[in-house]
């Protein structure tokens, strides 16, 4: 079997891989695997009032820090939250460029059981 040394996560929303895998990924960052997550939606429509439109992606920085991760290793894209379906081609062809940028040796995303129809347009 290949080592794995570069794992991507794809996370539907800024919180989903943290809940997922956060303790894989932290084992992984301390045993020196290089970690990449990518955020799907900044969920801006998913914000209380008032809330700044960069609340979610600051607590995903602060998250994916505990892990391990560096700043560079984590984006979050701007697909708007609940629209998924609408945007699946698009998504399929960012899904395309981060595969050849990245090139990892494993990808964790949300099952194939999940419910969730913006999980299940990253899943599919």
């Amino acid at each position: 079997m290949k080592e794995v040394s570069r794992i991507l996560v794809l996370a539907p929303h800024p919180d989903d891989g943290e809940f997922g895998a956060g303790g894989s990924l932290k084992r992984w960052t301390e045993e020196g695997k290089e970690v990449h997550y990518v955020a799907f939606s900044p969920c801006l429509k998913s914000l209380p009032e008032g809330a700044a439109p960069d609340t979610l992606y600051k607590e995903l920085l602060k998250a994916t820090a505990i892990l391990g991760l560096p700043s560079n290793h984590v984006r979050v894209l701007d697909f708007p939250v609940r629209e998924f379906p609408a945007h699946r081609q698009r998504i399929l062809d960012t899904l395309i460029q981060i595969k050849k940028e990245i090139r990892p040796d494993v990808v964790l995303m949300p099952n194939s059981y999940d419910v969730h129809q913006v999980h299940q347009v990253i899943h599919q």
